[in-house]
């Protein structure tokens, strides 16, 4: 079991990634939209943090998501863990019921803060922690990152390994965890287990992390994109609350972060 402050993950871990870069169940849906693979992820809303305005937060993203998908539509959207603050995790179904109302299939990792156990996980979002999903045009790998006790863990690579594996190698995989895969702002304590998958495995085109949320980057690790959303609620992080853009063009991704307050992407990337 590995144990780290999220508040150690800052900017040194992808300087140090970038400068070294450039030296069980499965669950299927037939939603399409009309233009090709576009979706949404976002983390991080911290339901029920005292001193914050935690319900606004959950309808202000709602309200953006919504105005996206009328703007140009989205396939799906993921909500990357911390779905709720520690100690208020009685407030998942309430979390559940904002989330009912976006206008897509949406799909949630447990977060370190969504201390409830398998069963009751299981029983509200009817599928298991570690879950896939396989679209027409992807396959989405939901990995628990967490426990009821809410640890940071690296997450189970044997499980990973088996999912990717059995997945179509005719479609790009997303890999969805909440907790980052490299514990240290030195980018020595690494998730190895991860790693490996990562590096056998190229149909994997990118990860997502949420967990840190002055993260918002997007950058190239080993075959993937590695990918950050930064939060939408909570009392630290960015200072804008914002949600991660992808969409397909050709046999291309393009993804950006998107401040939904001011209206602003704040980086992109291709892979």
């Amino acid at each position: 079991m590995i144990h780290f402050s999220r508040r150690l993950f800052l900017q040194g871990t992808l300087g140090t990634i970038s400068a070294a870069l450039l030296a069980s169940c499965k669950h299927t849906d037939t939603v399409t939209p009309a233009a090709g693979l576009r979706f949404a992820v976002a983390s991080d809303g911290h339901l029920g943090e005292p001193s914050t305005t935690s319900d606004q937060f959950y309808t202000d993203l709602l309200a953006a998501l919504k105005q996206e998908h009328k703007t140009k539509p989205l396939q799906f959207i993921v909500i990357n863990g911390d779905l709720v603050h520690e100690g208020n995790n009685g407030l998942l179904p309430k979390a559940k019921a904002y989330l009912d109302t976006l206008p897509v299939p949406y799909y949630v990792t447990r977060g370190n803060h969504d201390r409830v156990s398998l069963d009751t996980w299981q029983q509200l979002w009817g599928y298991a922690t570690n879950h896939v999903v396989e679209l027409d045009n992807a396959t989405l790998i939901l990995l628990d990152t967490s426990n009821e006790a809410g640890d940071t863990l690296c997450g189970d690579d044997v499980w990973l390994r088996q999912a990717v594996t059995s997945a179509r190698s005719t479609v790009p995989i997303f890999l969805f965890m909440h907790i980052p895969f490299i514990h240290n702002i030195q980018a020595t304590d690494v998730c190895t287990g991860i790693v490996s998958v990562l590096t056998d495995f190229s149909t994997v085109r990118a990860v997502f992390h949420g967990h840190d949320h002055t993260k918002d980057q997007s950058i190239f690790y080993l075959k993937s994109a590695l990918l950050f959303d930064a939060h939408f609620g909570s009392s630290w992080g960015t200072p804008y609350r914002g949600y991660r853009i992808v969409e397909q063009d050709d046999q291309a991704f393009n993804t950006y972060q998107y401040d939904f307050v001011n209206q602003k992407q704040i980086n992109s990337l291709t892979f």
